[in-house]
């Protein structure tokens, strides 16, 4: 499909074998997102819901480091109420990755900071490399933890080791966000790009309304007691089973027997 240039001209995207990628292309200033780009983010992740063509999307960044969060002097601006604020830069795009239907895989080397690392709670798999860090220093930019942090990294790594990231300002390594099960997996530098679109390509193989399903139903499951999520999973498998998505499968299946 032909993709329109995104406008902020510090956002990259092509799709290749399904896979919607999109580079962060402002290394100078370590992928620190502006107003700009996280429009052509939002942009993009409702392009990538739109088509059919597309089964998965892959972020990743330009440079040294993933990304730096949000851009200082935007935050500043916000501040002076001469900005557009986080209402209309970063509040959309962390709407939309957190809603996003479609697998979501994200690359991740040197820092990722604020943002860089909140969105990845979002993500489904996450590939790191070794030298990658994650770092959420929000009060210590006099404002509190953004994106359901404040729910989600207590959750997944304890309240003691949130704190230390979301309070104390203590950086995460590559590492011990692998052992949390923050990353799915933690490769060399030079193959990071290589492992993400591994990810990437192989999800965006999966049977599509099977794979946005079975993503819901993760999400929810967290909210929903054990007995209605077992009525819920067991009634949508039953009306899956009936579609034409499930019946071409199992009859190719049945066909190569």
């Amino acid at each position: 499909m032909e993709l329109p240039a995104p406008e902020s001209g510090q956002i990259l995207v092509k799709t290749t074998e399904a896979v919607m990628t999109i580079t962060l292309n402002r290394p100078d200033k370590l992928n620190a997102l502006t107003g700009a780009m996280y429009q052509d983010l939002v942009n993009l992740l409702a392009l990538a819901s739109d088509h059919d063509d597309i089964g998965a999307v892959l972020i990743e960044g330009q440079g040294k480091s993933f990304c730096a969060g949000n851009d200082l002097a935007d935050f500043l601006a916000a501040g002076n109420g001469t900005g557009d604020g986080t209402e209309a830069g970063a509040a959309p795009f962390i709407r939309a990755v957190s809603r996003f239907e479609k697998p979501l895989v994200v690359a991740v080397q040197g820092n990722a900071v604020g943002v860089g690392t909140t969105l990845l709670l979002h993500a489904d798999i996450v590939v790191a490399a070794d030298d990658a860090k994650f770092i959420t220093p929000f009060v210590d930019l006099g404002a509190v933890p953004e994106a359901g942090s404040s729910k989600l990294l207590p959750a997944w790594l304890g309240y003691q080791r949130a704190a230390r990231m979301l309070l104390v300002g203590e950086p995460l390594t590559a590492e011990e966000a692998a052992q949390a099960g923050l990353v799915a997996r933690v490769v060399e530098r030079a193959h990071l790009e290589g492992a993400a679109r591994q990810y990437a390509v192989a999800l965006a193989a999966k049977p599509r309304r099977a794979m946005r399903e079975s993503k819901k139903l993760m999400r929810q499951a967290a909210e929903m007691p054990l007995a209605e999520l077992v009525d819920h999973d067991l009634a949508l498998f039953a009306e899956m089973l009936k579609g034409d998505e499930a019946k071409a499968i199992l009859a190719a299946k049945l066909g190569k027997k």
